[in-house]
């Protein structure tokens, strides 16, 4: 499945768009006066199309998946204000073109040395109509550079959702178990955007690095935070949380805890897993194991410690969902 915002492209700023296509006109030419003045207020009516196209191909908003739709109100801040700009868009463009159609038809019936004059003042109609909607032009293009880069996440294949705190190890864990290759570093919120991988444990599994969340409410959160938020309450599958246990941890147990147990809130499955292992702090280890109440993996991504039984927890998972677990193989 595409992301379904892959193929939209930012339309070109009114103003530019009517300065070229003013700089088209003495390119186009005719048999008579008259059919040289039709056919440039045709030409412009025609290339009004790509507003008019660019509504079209838009994802109707109410029809998204929440996933993608709650991406969508992140990237603009508001699904109305994505609804009335697209509108006044589709409405702009009919006006103007209807205006240039109208000033055809005038050329048509009056006589030739007029043409000229009413050539140009049903362009310059056109244009006032279309510079109305050149606000919303303008933002809706930066709406469609943001969702457009985002990745192709199918919400129909079987999901394993890595979350966290910042820096707890998410994307050296994809890393490690999936194809993805999201960018790794010693800081909080390296991971900025959703990057996604796949395993193939005979049937194929969706692999989601998630940007780190803090122990705060949502309404305090970033757009890195809600981006995270967004994944692991709207894709059905496993979440695997992760705990970072090391000597440099950034954050304490209880920070810790109390984002866990928002994850589990959400009520999907979840895998517990204390990270970096290999350099335990003792204490936070022992303190995390006796408030959990839970089964806890110990596991090492940079090391690979723990990997195994990790992959064969999310192969339990995939043969207690499957419809044939027989086709489910060791990841």
């Amino acid at each position: 499945m595409l992301n379904p915002f892959e193929r939209l492209r930012p339309l070109p700023s009114v103003d530019s768009f009517v300065e070229s296509e003013a700089k088209r006109l003495g390119s186009i030419g005719g048999k008579t006066v008259k059919e040289r003045e039709i056919r440039r207020l045709k030409d412009y009516r025609d290339r009004i199309e790509v507003y008019v196209n660019f509504v079209r191909a838009f994802p109707r908003v109410d029809e998204l998946h929440p996933f993608y739709k709650t991406s969508l109100e992140i990237a603009s801040g508001s699904l109305d204000r994505v609804k009335m700009c697209l509108s006044a868009i589709s409405r702009h463009a009919n006006m103007a073109q209807r205006m240039l159609e109208k000033y055809m038809v005038m050329i048509k019936r009056e006589p030739e040395e007029k043409a000229n004059s009413l050539m140009r003042a049903g362009f310059g109609r056109a244009s006032s109509i279309l510079r109305r909607m050149n606000e919303c032009v303008e933002w809706i293009s930066g709406v469609v550079t943001v969702v457009s880069k985002g990745k192709a996440i199918d919400p129909e294949l079987p999901t394993v959702m890595v979350a966290g705190p910042p820096n707890v190890g998410k994307s050296t864990l994809v890393s490690k178990i999936s194809s993805a290759r999201p960018e790794i570093a010693n800081y909080p919120f390296t991971t900025k955007e959703i990057h996604v991988g796949h395993m193939d444990c005979g049937v194929k599994v969706q692999v989601i690095d998630t940007p780190g969340i803090l122990d705060r409410p949502d309404a305090e959160r970033n757009v890195i935070e809600r981006k995270a938020v967004n994944a692991l309450r709207n894709l059905n599958g496993l979440i695997v949380f992760l705990f970072d246990v090391s000597t440099s941890s950034i954050y304490g147990a209880d920070e810790q805890l109390n984002i866990m147990r928002e994850v589990k809130s959400l009520g999907k499955p979840v895998i517990l897993a204390m990270n970096k292992i290999d350099a335990v702090d003792e204490n936070m280890r022992r303190e995390i194991l006796s408030r959990v109440g839970d089964k806890v993996l110990e596991i090492s991504s940079e090391q690979g410690t723990g990997i195994p039984e990790l992959k064969r927890e999310i192969f339990n998972w995939l043969k207690s969902i499957s419809q044939d677990p027989s086709a489910v193989l060791d990841c």
